[in-house]
């Protein structure tokens, strides 16, 4: 297939599969990444990881793969990004990576790779190998195990000299984000186990330090308002290569444990309703420094994240115009209330349950807005998982939490209207997450989405009947 009518969209969403999954695709994407690898090692089994389409500008995929030892058949994971994009800049020289290269290969960061970049002009097709990233120039100093040893020296973290850090990098997404892992050990570890620090990048040292200070606010803010959920305070910070340090933060995402006994599962979500009534009730300090969010703005972000939609599924993409539409319809309507901090990314992956209590962390996305949003964007992610792995009692989970978001005392009227503006982000976020996670590569992408869709229609027909 020519790859303008699969960027285009005109070869729809058998184009778009056939780039990420179809074999002589593949076959040319493992060519590539084989001649980018050193002549001792070859490519093993490719891993989609995830994939992303903008109609008319860019589709980009996320792969892992094993290089392996011809010889002792050792294998190390390789993290390739692959972006087939309507303009590729045509020179190797561009925006210094060649000295990024460089620099990569110098600090041994290159055992099995010759090539961290690769552009097929022809092809329209851009491969880069981890830990290149031109927009992120500090990813290779942070996965340079001598640098962030020094590093930590410096920031007061305590290591074991005679040990460097141990790198792995989590999610590697050129452009966007970056998550690495490290392994390090100090006196202070018991011998053979050592501590783990998980690293986030940011583009500039302002959204690092800003990231830094409202993460610290909200744990002490969840710190002084007992409630059996805590947050997961970061370690350090390095404003000049723009990274926070996070400690590692045991237990089990509370996606993972839906399935659990009625009981346990009411208790905890009872528990995250009055935690997060706490956070919404805190005082001013919690919102410094804060970006504001409305209503619009993240219907906006829904009609932007449905784009490929649009092409793909014009049907669906109508019923999600439809929707949007009537959601900020009703919510104009409804009565307001001054904004508010709002963790705005409050889902089950971002609770961490253990025998002590629960754990929220990931605090990047606070923003200061309706509190409503939180409320909503939690009914719809337990909606999601609900759904996904097919249990039953959805309604019922989503009735303890805003049990435990009410408290025994009774809620007064702005706690009400607040919650009236919680089913309106509860669809809202549910088409969000539809268009977000359900996964283009799979063959029943089509399928899903619509009949998700179809189900978030259906939950607002409900709420403006109510």
């Amino acid at each position: 297939m020519k790859y303008e009518d699969i960027l285009s969209g005109k070869a729809g969403l058998a184009g778009i599969q056939w780039a990420l999954n179809g074999q002589s695709s593949r076959r040319l994407l493992r060519s590539e990444a084989q001649s980018m690898l050193r002549a001792a090692y070859r490519a093993g089994p490719f891993h989609l990881t995830r994939a992303k389409f903008k109609p008319g500008r860019k589709l980009s995929a996320y792969f892992t793969f094993p290089a392996i030892d011809a010889k002792t058949l050792s294998s190390e994971l390789v993290h390739l990004a692959v972006a087939w994009q309507k303009t590729l800049d045509g020179t190797n020289h561009a925006d210094g990576r060649d000295q990024l290269q460089d620099e990569a290969n110098q600090s041994g960061l290159m055992p099995v790779q010759r090539e961290l970049f690769r552009d097929l002009l022809d092809q329209g097709i851009k491969l880069q190998v981890w830990p290149f990233d031109p927009k992120f120039p500090q990813l290779v100093r942070l996965g340079n195990p001598a640098y962030v040893a020094g590093m930590f020296a410096s920031l007061g973290i305590a290591h074991d000299l005679k040990q460097m850090p141990v790198i792995t990098p989590i999610r590697y997404r050129p452009g966007e984000r970056h998550v690495l892992r490290y392994e390090i050990s100090s006196s202070e570890t018991v011998p053979g186990r050592g501590q783990r620090l998980y690293a986030k990048l940011y583009s500039n040292a302002q959204d690092a330090s800003r990231a830094f200070g409202v993460a610290n606010r909200v744990v002490d803010w969840l710190a002084a308002n007992n409630q059996g959920l805590q947050g997961n305070r970061p370690e350090a910070i390095s404003q000049e290569d723009g990274v926070i340090f996070y400690p590692h933060a045991p237990g089990i995402p509370l996606s993972h444990q839906l399935d659990r006994s009625r009981q346990w599962l009411a208790a905890q979500l009872q528990m995250i309703g009055g935690a997060l009534a706490i956070l919404h009730n805190g005082p001013e300090t919690l919102q410094s420094e804060l970006k504001q969010n409305s209503f619009s703005n993240e219907a906006r972000v829904v009609k932007r994240a449905s784009e490929h939609i649009q092409v793909l599924l014009p049907e669906t993409y109508d019923k999600i115009l439809e929707i949007l539409d009537k959601l900020q319809e009703h919510y104009s309507s409804l009565p307001q209330e001054k904004p508010t901090f709002t963790h705005s990314d409050f889902k089950s992956d971002h609770l961490l349950s253990t025998p002590q209590g629960l754990t929220l962390i990931d605090f990047d996305t606070c923003t200061l807005t309706d509190p409503a949003l939180d409320i909503g964007k939690f009914l719809a992610d337990l909606e999601w998982w609900f759904t996904l792995q097919g249990i039953s009692g959805v309604e019922g989970a989503q009735a303890e939490l805003l049990k435990g978001y009410l408290g025994e005392g009774k809620p007064d009227h702005t706690v009400h209207e607040r919650l009236a503006r919680a089913r309106l982000f509860y669809v809202l976020i549910l088409v969000k997450i539809v268009v977000r996670r359900v996964p283009l590569y799979k063959k029943e992408w089509a399928a899903k989405t619509s009949r998700m869709i179809e189900r978030a229609a259906h939950a607002l027909h409900k709420t403006v009947e109510v």
